[in-house]
């Protein structure tokens, strides 16, 4: 009999259950139809009321104690279904707990002005895991304070024990970050980015980022050509900064770019390119002094790493 109960114990409780409910439904149904139908021959009357109406009061209060007696038969045998309830009792208290501390943060927010927002980098560097721990160390220990800088000159606050940023993540230690970037034995860019819109006065909960810094782009790289007609001087400029846009694409999307957003800027931001003005100004000249169409390629000016930036440069293709 045991080893029964515990083969359907393995079972899925939904094949259980769904069947188990259809039955009741009915039975639900047939019996108050009948235990109605009785009642009402028989010209029964509770309280002083109708036999129509205690016939109707009975054949409800039957069911309800059928379907009662049901679910306390299933929650007593079948263990699954009642870890399913509490869990779901659970769920829904940490999602009704979770729900007014939002609805606190919002009126919150909504009260004051907002110092740093939600993603906002604070500071980045470049650490070289290969170094000491020491060494490392150091190098985070500037960088955190760095962060504190701009947080504090943006109008956050500190927490009870001083400190401007406190990891997000509960158990995490400055620490142990500088163990993982130690971990990598290469370059990495570390940033501490911001996990939620702070106001002015409070201390700013973080995120610190672990990326490999690696070579994008090299020197020379061609990331996009196009022919440019002759025409107005503000023409050939718009239609070559929508060739450099282009060119920028080829980083990749917004917050998933092999070049990181601007310093400073929310870590979902465009990617960090810069176009160098000058070789566009003078290629422009050149196109309008020609009156004819010329064949344009952006290329990259100098190494493109991924703590970035990407510069771009205009030049006529030969």
């Amino acid at each position: 009999m045991r080893e029964r109960w515990s083969i359907l114990g393995k079972m899925d409780v939904g094949y259980i259950l769904v069947p188990v409910l259809l039955v009741v439904s009915g039975l639900i149904a047939y019996v108050g139809n009948v235990v109605g139908r009785r009642i009402g021959k028989q010209r029964l009357s509770l309280f002083g009321l109708r036999p129509r109406t205690t016939a109707q009061i009975i054949t409800v209060l039957t069911g309800v104690l059928i379907h009662v007696l049901t679910v306390g038969v299933i929650l007593l045998v079948f263990r699954d279904v009642r870890v399913a309830l509490f869990q779901l009792r659970d769920t829904i208290g940490k999602l009704e707990a979770r729900a007014d501390a939002l609805r606190q943060e919002i009126a919150h927010l909504e009260q004051g002005e907002i110092a740093v927002f939600s993603n906002q980098e604070l500071a980045r560097d470049v650490l070289d895991g290969r170094r000491g721990l020491d060494e490392i160390r150091e190098a985070f220990f500037r960088l955190r304070q760095r962060a504190v800088e701009f947080a504090t000159s943006q109008g956050a606050g500190h927490d009870p024990s001083g400190n401007v940023i406190v990891p997000f993540e509960p158990g995490i230690s400055w620490e142990a970050i500088e163990r993982l970037v130690q971990r990598r034995r290469r370059e990495v860019v570390v940033r501490i980015v911001s996990t939620k819109n702070i106001l002015k006065g409070d201390p700013v909960p973080v995120d610190v980022q672990i990326l490999n810094h690696e070579l994008v782009f090299r020197r020379g790289t061609v990331l996009a050509e196009q022919v440019v007609p002759a025409d107005a001087r503000e023409r050939v400029r718009d239609a070559l900064l929508l060739l450099a846009q282009t060119a920028a694409q080829q980083v990749g999307p917004p917050g998933r770019s092999r070049i990181l957003s601007p310093p400073f800027a929310r870590i979902n931001s465009p990617p960090f390119v810069v176009v160098d003005v000058e070789s566009g100004r003078r290629l422009t000249d050149r196109i309008v002094a020609a009156g004819r169409p010329v064949r344009v390629r952006v290329v990259v000016l100098r190494d493109a790493y991924t703590e970035g930036p990407l510069w771009l440069g205009f030049e006529p293709s030969s």
